[in-house]
């Protein structure tokens, strides 16, 4: 190789497109004079074909149908499969050759569409429950608003009085098909000839879907199933009918041929024989209807049942009446306003009111303000939230490989020269580094796919039940194909760009090249974004783990430990059973109660209070014998417990209850009566407040008295190690078989019951925590990416400083300040997105912790170690470098 330059001439004439030869011209002229310019390409500086010889050399010498072939990216077929082959090819070369970009890439790609897989599909299947019945927008829910009393407020009611359907179905013209239901809970009991009978334990309310109803014929009017046995039309009309699900049907009966379970017997209430008359198929779907057993509703007054289910109650409203309504076609909610309300008028004249009205079977899932007790409620701002959360994650991906690919740009200017030198367009090197982003986020998708069944079960506690991950789902694939394309074009299309603009006349003279200028604002800006949203995330987490750690700790005004709650059923063994658990050893003491103090359920009733004025309240109800207030350890500020009795003869009250009364003291409210259901009680004892919702609610006017309907008991064990109390629940469990041969033993620990009571804050705590984590890694994976990059550009300045003296530490403190700035810009952009949106989540507790400055401190101190720690390895490595290696050329 004895004439280097001479050879570049000839490698630029036979290989460089015409308009790089001009463009080259052009720099030769600006940067050497006119005589230069003339003199040719051959008279050029030496540095600069050496340059070009450097990249050709190997393709010239070696492979030149490999030169030839790489030329003909200027011919406008570039999207032909040979060329996308060689696309893939070259990108896959590319990405193994610089490794360790391409893994933390790849990581971050991985975490970010894993993250928005995941997201996707709870938030799917929750937007997906009950849309898949026939005419949904003509399906509503009756529902209302109540109140007791001319002072009292209006509230919504997701029940009716059972004798509204009825009514309504004959009074309000032009409503359509109504439909009424009761939810029941039972033992159910299959005759096996004249052998005992088979028993399926009832479902424990609250734990699982529910299951049973009574319904009116006019239901499957309204949802349509899939009939395999019967006659839809008849199945319902008469008493003692039952329709079942195929599953429970197969479940009760076995094998047996569906038409040869018509006429079968199924035993309800212990007493309540009805015959099976149709079955049909589960809907397999997302539903709240989750319904297996229909009885039909003129069992109800056939049976036993009237004596539990009024169906001419008007003066109360319970949570198992319900009732379904399909407008007709072109019918609107707001037009039977005003029929709805003259009806209230009518029926409702006393203190009691109750206003029908019509909620969209599309809110059934998400309104929390129309409860019941079959739905399981999702909240929507969090499902809304979760998608955000989505989406900064996966723009913190992009952001992380845009920085990434940026920082490489120095390396891989030459490259693009070399390429544009041969011939290369703009577009065909914008399609070349696309494709290495598909590439990548091809690879990212398959990992997620990989891991997104792991992660569902491991967050199985978070994620709601039934959700499962179909591949095969045609929307599931159409999302996964938009996430791909999109996440490439997101992630690779700024890169391209700004790659593809380099000028190959400077490029191949080592000197920077970009079209415009690029001074790193973007990517200084970018590194702000991702760190702002991790701050977001960091600053939420530490403020929910404090209302947390706040709910865990404040004193519920009773005691838990060691509490459980026995449900016993039958009212006629209690008594025997609490008698029984008493004597055994392990056991502190018993009471029969309704509920305890605190948890998912409780009961209201209406008071009146004579004294300077009258005054009416709202007031929570507590039944428990005389051992209620000691078991609780509830504490007394005035009187005494109330007596032993068989029936309700006394009332203690709480602190609240006697303010409102008021009383400035609580021993002024001893011996006061009150009027409860008609009837006057003295109050005899006055106990300080006690929380018996969550936290979310105020604690609000309550009373404590005896009740015989009381038919649970609460048990308070003496142990305290886990041994001790596995062998007191062991001799209670026995002592349950004798009373209850036929029954299982259930039961429940208190503080695990009032755990329940903020499942959602806990799931909340635990996907914030999850998303810190992942935005915070890939917030560190972003910094590294600009670490890099600056190490790289700033090498002969560094190398300069430690020649002239500086310090390793002072090269570190140089390259790492640039960083923190970014920190704590990001830091006061996050502080009061941050304070806003927890601030929005605290709203919904009536007991809550304060915002304190000191969180937003902490959590700016925890952002700028994470970014010293994430930084110090390339600025400790650039400190450390010798700068004879970058200086020697110089």
């Amino acid at each position: 190789m004895k004439n280097p330059p001479q050879l570049a001439v000839r490698l630029l004439e036979l290989f460089c497109a015409p308009h790089l030869l001009e463009e080259i011209q052009g720099d030769l002229h600006e940067r050497y004079g006119r005589d230069v310019a003339r003199a040719g390409v051959a008279q050029a500086n030496r540095r600069y074909f050496l340059n070009v010889l450097r990249f050709i050399k190997p393709f010239a010498l070696k492979r030149p149908k490999a030169v030839r072939s790489f030329g003909d990216y200027s011919n406008p077929s570039f999207l032909h499969p040979v060329m996308i082959r060689n696309y893939l090819k070259t990108s896959f070369r590319n990405l193994t050759k610089h490794k360790v970009s391409a893994l933390i890439n790849l990581l971050g790609l991985s975490l970010g569409v894993t993250a928005c897989l995941v997201i996707y599909l709870i938030t799917d299947y929750e937007l997906s429950f009950d849309t898949f019945h026939p005419d949904r927008a003509r399906i509503y829910r009756l529902v209302g608003e109540a109140k007791h009393g001319p002072t009292a407020d209006w509230h919504p009611v997701g029940f009716i009085p059972n004798a509204v359907p009825a009514a309504v179905r004959q009074e309000v013209a032009g409503l359509g098909t109504v439909a009424a239901f009761h939810n029941i809970e039972s033992e159910v009991l299959i005759p096996e000839g004249t052998g005992k009978p088979k028993r399926f334990e009832h479902r424990r309310h609250g734990v699982d879907n529910a299951e049973m109803i009574v319904a009116d014929p006019q239901y499957f009017e309204i949802f349509q199933y899939q009939w395999l046995a019967g006659n839809p039309k008849t199945a319902l009309n008469e008493p003692f009918q039952l329709v079942l699900s195929e599953q429970k049907a197969r479940n009760y009966f076995g094998d047996l041929p569906l038409e040869q379970m018509l006429g079968r017997q199924v035993i309800y209430w212990d007493s309540v024989r009805v015959k099976v008359s149709g079955i049909v198929r589960e809907w397999g779907k997302p539903t709240d209807l989750t319904f297996t057993d229909f009885i039909s509703m003129a069992t109800v007054r056939s049976s036993l049942m009237k004596k539990s289910i009024n169906l001419d109650q008007w003066e109360d409203i319970w949570s198992a009446s319900q009732a379904y309504v399909k407008l007709p076609e072109g019918a609107r909610p707001e037009q039977f306003k005003a029929a709805f309300q003259q009806f209230s008028r009518k029926h409702f004249p006393k203190e009691f009111k109750f206003t029908p009205g019509l909620q969209p079977l599309a809110d059934l899932h998400f309104d929390a303000g129309y409860v019941d007790n079959y739905s399981r409620k999702a909240h929507l701002p969090t499902l809304y939230g979760m998608m955000g959360v989505a989406v900064f994650i996966l723009l913190i991906a992009a952001i992380n490989f845009i920085n990434l690919s940026t920082a490489q740009s120095v390396q891989r200017a030459k490259e693009v020269g070399v390429r544009k030198v041969l011939g290369s367009s703009r577009k065909s090197l914008v399609i070349q580094f696309l494709s290495e982003t598909f590439l990548l986020t091809l690879l990212a998708v398959i990992l997620a796919l990989v891991l997104v069944n792991p992660i569902l079960t491991a967050f199985q506690s978070l994620t709601p039940k039934g959700l499962s991950f179909d591949l095969v789902s045609p929307e599931t694939g159409v999302f996964l194909l938009g996430l791909t394309v999109c996440t490439a074009l997101l992630a690779g299309f700024y890169p391209s760009l700004v790659l593809s603009s380099y000028l190959p006349a400077l490029t191949l003279k080592g000197q920077s090249a970009l079209v415009g200028g690029q001074k790193g604002y973007l990517r200084k800006t970018l590194i702000v974004f991702q760190f702002t949203v991790s701050l977001i995330f960091i600053i939420g987490t530490l403020i929910v783990e404090r209302q947390l750690n706040y709910i865990r700790n404040k004193d519920l005004g009773f005691s838990t430990d060691a509490i459980i709650e026995v449900h016993s059923g039958r009212a006629g063994k209690t008594d025997l059973l609490a008698e029984r658990i008493k004597q055994l050893a392990g056991v502190e003491r018993v009471t029969k109660q309704w509920f305890p103090p605190m948890g998912m359920s409780y009961m209201t009733t209406k008071m009146k209070y004579y004294g300077k004025k009258e005054v009416e309240l709202d007031v929570s109800a507590k039944v428990g014998d005389e051992n209620f207030i000691p078991l609780y350890n509830l504490r007394l500020l005035a009187g005494r417990n109330y007596q032993k009795s068989d029936s309700l003869r006394e009332l203690v009250i709480n602190s609240t209850f006697a303010k409102r009364l008021g009383f400035r003291k609580p021993a002024d409210a001893l011996n006061k009566v009150v009027e409860f259901d008609g009837k006057p009680y003295p109050i005899v004892g006055v106990v300080a407040d006690f929380h018996e919702q969550s936290f979310h609610a105020k604690i609000d006017p309550a009373f404590i008295g005896h009740m015989p309907q009381a038919r649970n008991l609460g048990v308070k064990l003496q142990g305290r190690s886990t041994g001790e109390l596995k062998e007191a629940l062991a001799r209670i469990e026995e002592q349950w078989k004798a009373v209850h041969p036929d029954k299982k033993f259930e039961y429940e620990f208190l503080d695990e019951q009032i755990a329940k009571l903020y499942e959602k804050e806990q799931k909340t705590g635990r996907l914030v925590n999850t998303a810190t984590a992942v935005a915070i890694l890939i917030s560190c994976m972003g910094l590294f990416g600009l670490a890099t990059f600056t190490a790289e550009q700033r090498t002969k300045e560094i190398s300069i400083r430690k020649v002239l003296g500086a310090s390793v530490a002072g090269i570190v403190a140089l390259l790492s300040k640039d960083f923190l700035k970014l920190v704590f810009i990001a830091l006061l952009l996050a502080a009061p997105v941050a304070w806003w949106a927890m601030n929005e989540w605290l709203k919904d507790f009536a007991y809550k912790v304060d915002m304190e400055w000191w969180v937003f401190a902490l959590a700016g101190l925890l952002a700028i170690a994470i970014a010293l720690v994430t930084i110090s390895f390339q600025s400790i490595r650039a400190a450390l470098a010798d700068p004879v290696k970058s200086l020697r050329s110089e």
